[in-house]
C-alpha cells in the first residue's frame, strides 16, 4: 500500500456487466486511487454526465478480480463528433475512496468480514520482539573465524481483548530468500501485523475503526503520527473455490491513501518512544481494553491531538486553539461535574426567578442554562493536578501560572479583543505553551485508561532530553 501502481482492465457496473469499459486504475498512497475510461458506464453519450457510483467493478489484464467502492466522478469529457467521419468515445475519470484487490460485490452490503490485519509503520520497533538470538548470532569463534551462524525461532503471538466479542493480536511472521543450487545470499525478515478478529461480521468501516482505534494508541506511543504499510481483510462470507471441494477465505488487499505518509521515513527505536510495549506489558490487556472501551467517549478530544501528531512541526494560532478545545472537551466527558450541586443550583435558579420581574426571565433562563459550567480555568486545573507526575510538574513549571496563560490566550485568539492582547501569549511562547498542553493532555490520556503515574513518569524522565528540553531547566 506504499508503493504506486497502475492497472490496465475493463470496468463494468455490477449491475449491468455486459457494458464493459476499458481503463486505467491509478494508486498514489498519498493522492489515493483515481479510474480513466475510455467510455461511459453508462453507454456512450455526448453529454456530460456527473453521477456518482457506489461500487465499480473491475477484472484486469491479469484476470484478478477488483471492487472500488465510494466513487465520485470528477470529470467527463464527451466524445468528439465529426461529419461522415467515426466519432471518438467520451472519457471519464473517478476518485475512488476503497481499492479491494481480490473480490467482486454486487453493492456495500456485501461489504463485511469479521477480520483485519495491518503491517503498522513502528510497530514491530514499539512492540521489540525479535526472534533472531542476537546473542549467538553472527558470534565468531575465533578458532572458526570462517563461520557464520544465524539462529531464528518465531516469536510466539501475543492476543488480548478489545471487547466481549472483538479479540486483538499482534501475528509475526518471518519471510525467507529462495533456495537455488548455488547459494550466495540468505535473508531471512520478520514483521509483525496487528489484527482485529470479531465473533461477528462487521462492515468495513467498523473495522477500519478498530483498526485506527489502534492507530491512534501507537501515535501517542510514538509521539509522532502513524500508518498502515497494509491492510488485509477477511471473512466467512469471501472464500474461493480450490477445485478439490475444500474453500479458503479470500484474503482482500485493502487501498487507501494517507496524507501522512512519507516515503524512506526512519522508524523510532524504543528509547525515542514516550513508551513501548515492554514498558507496560504487564498492564497491556486492561489498558489496551480500556483505550478501546472509552475510545467513543473521547474520541473527539484524542482527535484534536493526533492531529497534531499528522501536522508534523507545522504550527499555528489553531494548532493551540485545537489543543485547548481537546482539555476543555476531555474534562467535561470524564468529569462530569458542575460549579455547584445540581440541586442547589436548581433551587438557587428557582429563587432567582421568584424574585425577578417576568421581563427579565428569558434573558434569566439564558444565563442560568450555562451558568453552572465550569470554565476553561477550572477545568486546566483539575487536569493539572489530577494527572500530574514528577516530570509534568517540572516541564508545566508554575501551573497557575501556566493554567492563567492558556486562559488568557485562548480567550484573546477566539475573540481578538483588546482587552485580552497583552496578556495573551504569542510566536514561539505560545508554541512553548502549546507543547506543554499537549504533553498534559497526552499524559491525561495514558492515565485515565490505566498507566501507572510513576511509570510514565520514568519513561518521560528517559525522553526529557528529545522531546521537553526546551520546556523546562533540567
Amino acid at each position: 500500500m506504499t508503493e504506486r501502481f497502475k492497472i490496465t482492465g475493463e470496468w463494468f457496473m455490477p449491475t449491468n456487466k455486459e457494458n464493459r469499459v476499458y481503463g486505467i486504475l491509478s494508486f498514489d498512497p498519498i493522492e489515493g486511487t483515481e479510474l480513466e475510461l475510455y467510455g461511459s458506464l453508462l453507454g456512450d453519450k455526448f453529454q456530460p454526465e456527473f453521477t456518482n457510483q457506489e461500487i465499480i467493478l473491475g477484472i484486469t489484464s491479469n484476470g484478478e478480480q477488483i471492487t472500488l467502492y465510494s466513487c465520485t466522478m470528477t470529470k467527463f469529457e464527451g466524445a468528439a463528433v465529426f461529419v461522415k467521419g467515426e466519432s471518438g468515445k467520451p472519457s471519464t475519470t473517478y476518485s475512488v475512496d476503497y481499492l479491494l484487490k481480490g473480490l467482486h460485490v454486487q453493492d456495500s452490503t456485501e461489504l463485511v468480514f469479521n477480520q483485519i490485519s495491518s503491517d503498522l509503520f513502528n510497530l514491530g520497533e514499539w512492540i521489540g520482539i525479535s526472534g533472531f538470538d542476537q546473542i549467538n548470532n553472527f558470534f565468531i569463534d575465533t578458532s572458526k573465524k570462517d563461520i557464520t551462524k544465524i539462529e531464528y525461532k518465531l516469536p510466539e503471538n501475543i492476543e488480548f481483548q478489545i471487547n466481549n466479542n472483538t479479540k486483538g493480536k499482534f501475528i509475526f511472521r518471518v519471510k525467507q530468500s529462495d533456495h537455488t543450487r548455488y547459494q550466495k545470499a540468505v535473508t531471512v525478515s520478520q514483521s509483525v501485523e496487528f489484527q482485529v478478529i470479531s465473533d461477528n461480521e462487521k462492515s468495513m468501516s467498523e473495522l477500519l475503526k478498530d483498526l485506527f482505534t489502534f492507530q491512534g494508541f501507537l501515535s501517542l506511543a510514538l509521539y509522532k503520527s502513524t500508518y498502515p504499510l497494509s491492510i488485509t481483510l477477511s471473512g466467512e462470507k469471501h472464500k474461493r473455490d480450490c477445485g478439490n471441494g475444500e474453500f479458503y477465505r479470500k484474503a482482500i488487499k485493502l487501498y487507501l491513501s494517507f496524507r501522512n505518509f512519507k516515503p524512506n521515513e526512519k522508524p523510532k527505536i524504543d528509547k525515542e518512544m514516550i513508551f513501548s510495549y515492554w514498558k507496560i506489558k504487564s498492564d497491556f490487556s486492561s489498558i489496551i481494553y480500556n483505550w478501546y472501551s472509552k475510545y467513543e467517549l473521547l474520541e473527539p478530544a484524542f482527535d484534536l491531538v493526533f492531529e497534531q501528531f499528522y501536522n508534523g512541526n507545522s504550527f499555528s494560532v489553531n494548532t493551540f486553539l485545537n489543543l485547548a478545545q481537546s482539555a476543555e472537551t476531555f474534562h467535561a466527558r470524564v468529569h462530569n461535574h458542575t460549579r455547584i450541586p445540581r440541586d442547589q443550583y436548581k433551587k438557587m435558579k428557582e429563587d432567582i426567578l421568584k424574585i425577578t420581574p417576568n421581563e427579565y426571565h428569558t434573558w434569566l433562563n439564558d444565563q442560568f442554562a450555562f451558568g453552572n459550567n465550569l470554565n476553561l480555568h477550572s477545568r486546566l486545573t483539575e487536569l493539572a493536578d489530577k494527572y500530574s507526575n514528577i516530570v509534568l510538574d517540572k516541564i508545566l513549571g508554575e501551573k497557575s501560572q501556566f493554567v492563567l496563560d492558556v486562559k488568557n490566550s485562548r480567550n484573546y485568539y477566539t475573540h481578538y479583543s483588546k482587552e485580552g492582547q497583552k496578556k495573551a501569549l504569542k510566536d514561539v511562547e505560545l508554541f512553548y505553551l502549546s507543547e506543554k498542553l499537549k504533553i498534559l493532555l497526552v499524559c491525561s490520556f495514558l492515565i485515565e485508561v490505566g498507566f501507572d503515574r510513576d511509570k510514565l513518569s520514568k519513561s518521560l524522565d528517559s525522553i526529557k532530553w528529545k522531546y521537553f528540553n526546551h520546556l523546562a531547566n533540567w
